[in-house]
């Protein structure tokens, strides 16, 4: 094979392995990001729920102290209906005693309805504490498992990069130029080529030019997309 040609294909490949690792290592803010913001959701919610008990709470004691206070009443004005003397008034007794029966009744299904929220409600902020507890040490797994990931990735890109420089100095500099050229606008600078296809483009080689890449003499470039042609299983 031409001379340096197989480091350019080796440095490809490093290209690729860094590019990758650079990828994830750059992904890995915003996954810390997704994490603080679910347990920030999960933190609402079981805030969320715990107000909705306080406010169904609150709603039972203030049915109790209205039916507390409507009793008080009624029995104030069963008391008084002894010592009415007129048909007038005994009339109007009656009637405020009736309205007194009727906010007790009142009070009495708002208490019933208070009781069945803070149940609801009790269920709610169980099941979100339980799931915020399980979110949070899953959370706290994930980031162990991302800086542990992160300290991996900078250990191989060092490596990636030395073994990257170590190849550079291997390749003739006009070949590493023309690499690194087509490589800043596509990938992949090399392309391998099959049955007579660039695998870049997916574009027939003229015949004579595959001849002439066959001879791997010089570096030969695909007609159409210009990427640098190896000869791969064509040489065999």
């Amino acid at each position: 094979m031409l001379e340096g040609l197989q480091q350019l294909i080796d440095l490809q490949q490093i290209d690729d392995e860094l590019k990758a690792c650079e990828t994830e290592l750059a992904s890995l803010p915003e996954r810390r990001v997704g994490l603080a913001t679910e347990r920030e959701s999960a933190e609402v919610r079981v805030t969320d729920a715990g107000e909705a008990v306080r406010a169904a709470e609150m709603q039972q004691r203030t049915a109790e102290s209205e039916l507390e206070d409507k009793e008080a009443l009624l029995g104030k004005l069963e008391a008084q209906q002894f010592q009415i003397k007129s048909n007038d008034a005994y009339t109007v007794l009656l009637r405020e005693m009736e309205e007194a029966r009727t906010a007790i009744s009142v009070a009495e299904t708002n208490i019933l309805e208070a009781m069945e929220r803070i149940e609801t409600a009790t269920g709610e902020q169980d099941r979100a504490e339980r799931d915020a507890k399980l979110l949070f040490a899953r959370a706290s797994t994930t980031e162990s498992e991302l800086d542990a990931r992160e300290k991996e990735i900078g250990e191989q890109l060092s490596q990636q990069h030395g073994t990257r420089e170590e190849l550079c100095g291997c390749v003739p500099s006009e070949m590493l130029a023309q690499y690194q050229r087509i490589a800043s606008s596509r990938r992949p600078a090399v392309a391998e080529v099959r049955d007579g296809t660039c695998q870049g483009c997916r574009t027939k080689i003229p015949a004579q030019l595959h001849v002439e890449m066959l001879r791997m003499e010089r570096l030969i470039p695909c007609t159409h997309c210009h990427r640098i042609l190896s000869p791969g299983t064509e040489a065999k």
